[in-house]
C-alpha cells in the first residue's frame, strides 16, 4: 500500500506533500508522487519542473519516507491519471490540494478534487488552499457612488 499525492508547485501542493509524508509514516508506507502536465508543456502552472521535483523527493527522503516520482505528461484530465495510478499501485490513500476556482470555471472545467473523490478506490484527504491571493490593485482608484435604488439622491 502506498500514499499518492498529487503535486503542483505550489504552496498549497507542497502542503499536500507535506501531509503526505505524515500519513506515510503514520502507515508505514511510502509516497507516490504526481505530477501531471499536458502535452502543452511547461505553459500550465500546475507542471512542476526538474528542480523542483527533486526537491519534492529529497524533502521526503530526507523525512524518511520512501518515495517514487510519476511525472506524466498526458492529455488527459489530472483526476483521470491519479485515479489511474491510485489503483496501479494500490494506493491506500490519495492526497490532494484544493485550489480556489471560480464558480464558472468549476462549472466549465470540472474540479479535479471532486473527480478524484468521487472515482478514488480508496479514501482522500484534501489540503485546504493556502496560496496567496493577489489583491485587487484599488490605490487610486475612486469609488463611484452607489446609484440604485435610491442609496444616493440624483
Amino acid at each position: 500500500m502506498t500514499v499518492v499525492v498529487g503535486y503542483v508547485p505550489t504552496q498549497t501542493g507542497f502542503s499536500a506533500v507535506t501531509e503526505a509524508e505524515h500519513q506515510a509514516r503514520c502507515r508505514s508506507v511510502a509516497v507516490v508522487v504526481v505530477n501531471v502536465v499536458s502535452t502543452a508543456g511547461y505553459v500550465v502552472p500546475t507542471a512542476a519542473d526538474q528542480p523542483n521535483l527533486d526537491a519534492v523527493t529529497a524533502h521526503l527522503t530526507a523525512h524518511g519516507v520512501a518515495n517514487s516520482l510519476r511525472h506524466v505528461t498526458d492529455d488527459r484530465p489530472p483526476a483521470e491519471v491519479l485515479l489511474a495510478i491510485a489503483g496501479e499501485v494500490g494506493a491506500s490513500l490519495i492526497v490532494l490540494g484544493l485550489h480556489q476556482r471560480s464558480w464558472i470555471a468549476k462549472r466549465l472545467l470540472g474540479s479535479t478534487a471532486q473527480s478524484v473523490v468521487l472515482g478514488a478506490p480508496c479514501p482522500v484527504l484534501v489540503v485546504p488552499d493556502i496560496d496567496p491571493r493577489p489583491r485587487p490593485q484599488t490605490e487610486g482608484i475612486e469609488a463611484q457612488p452607489l446609484r440604485f435604488m435610491g442609496q444616493i439622491p440624483t
